[in-house]
């Protein structure tokens, strides 16, 4: 007994999968996922997309949902981008958050000496504007992983989070119109 788990893709997008990776393309956009199973099998006809699980397991089902899933976000970042919004915030030492070249650098962070750095990763843009940071592209998984590393880029150590309140912090996450 097998479980089949289909995704219809919006009009105008196509997909694609070839050695494991899953490829769609859509409003002039591509993005593509590493997506590989033994158990699970990819099927594409025309706009929808089928994952067949070929045993009966709740484990292998869950891989089945959790790639639908994936399809399902990869569809809906090149229809409305992906949007992380940060601010930071500080009381004694104004830091200094901006972006060079492929990187997020916050200087005098605590008064620090020495700045703290962030990759941006490839398909994001970053954008500063004095305390805010909007992060946005069609990929969920690098938008997060990069505003998650922004927001990482303020840890303090060993001290109390209810007195050191400093920090960049993720206050919304959305998707553009």
């Amino acid at each position: 007994m097998t479980e089949k788990l289909t995704y219809e893709l919006p009009e105008g997008f196509n997909a694609e999968y070839s050695d494991g990776v899953l490829k769609v393309e859509g409003n002039g956009e591509e993005t593509e996922k590493q997506i590989q199973h033994s158990l699970v099998e990819v099927d594409i006809d025309g706009e929808t997309v089928t994952f067949t699980a070929l045993r009966d397991k709740k484990n292998i089902i869950s891989v089945a949902k959790t790639y639908r899933s994936h399809l399902q976000n990869m569809a809906e970042g090149l229809e409305n981008a992906h949007v992380y919004k940060l601010k930071g915030v500080y009381a004694h030492f104004p830091m200094t958050i901006k972006k060079e070249g492929d990187e997020v650098v916050v200087e005098n962070f605590m008064g620090e000496r020495f700045p703290r750095r962030a990759e941006i990763m490839e398909g994001v843009d970053v954008q500063v504007d004095g305390d805010e940071v909007t992060v946005k592209g069609p990929n969920k998984d690098k938008v997060s992983q990069t505003a998650a590393r922004i927001e990482q880029l303020s840890r303090k150590g060993n001290r109390d989070p209810r007195t050191f309140q400093d920090g960049i912090y993720i206050t919304e996450v959305t998707r553009s119109e």
